[in-house]
């Protein structure tokens, strides 16, 4: 004869009725969980590319600014003893038709210098960015530039203010066309 115990069959056909809330609440909080944990990993990503492109955009300023203010000194900076290099600088620094009008120039360019013995150095004094592009800029400089030759005893102080336009070449900002903006002194 077999025994039956009513605690054991009871439990056995039924299950209890709170159980299947109790389940669920684990797996949608876990879900919750899940899906905060997601949001935040792709919030941070989003953030971390926005210092990206902040940081790289500020590296593209800086890099402009840096090769227009380098262009502006070469073109104001000659001396009859380097004339060759310096006139290779110049063009080195510009591209299309400013480069082709610098070389096709510097012949006559360099006979000035030497026949007398001019001496220019240009320092950029300021410099500020009017447009940025992908590959296109705009930037105006001011430029201190003191020139003496055999024919004058005091050097001559002089400012011009130039805008460049740039093209990004090469990975190169280079100097495409060049505008007097104003001279004094």
């Amino acid at each position: 004869m077999t025994e039956t115990y009513p605690d054991t069959q009871d439990a056995a056909a039924e299950p209890p009725a709170a159980a299947p809330r109790a389940d669920r609440r684990p797996r949608v909080v876990r879900a919750a969980l899940g899906l905060a944990a997601a949001l935040l990993v792709v919030a941070c990503a989003l953030l971390a590319a926005a210092g990206r492109s902040a940081r790289s955009a500020a590296a593209d300023r800086e890099a402009v600014l840096a090769a227009a203010r380098q262009e502006a000194v070469n073109l104001t900076s000659q001396d009859y003893r380097t004339v060759d290099g310096d006139l290779r600088r110049m063009g080195d620094g510009a591209t299309g038709q400013l480069r082709a009008d610098l070389e096709q120039r510097s012949a006559q360019a360099k006979q000035v210098v030497v026949k007398n013995k001019a001496v220019a150095r240009g320092a950029a004094a300021e410099a500020g960015l009017v447009a940025l592009g992908r590959d296109q800029a705009t930037v105006v400089v001011a430029v201190d530039s003191t020139v003496s030759s055999a024919g004058v005893r005091t050097p001559v102080a002089r400012r011009y203010r130039f805008q460049l336009d740039l093209s990004l070449v090469g990975g190169r900002w280079l100097v495409a066309n060049l505008t007097a903006v104003g001279l004094t002194g």
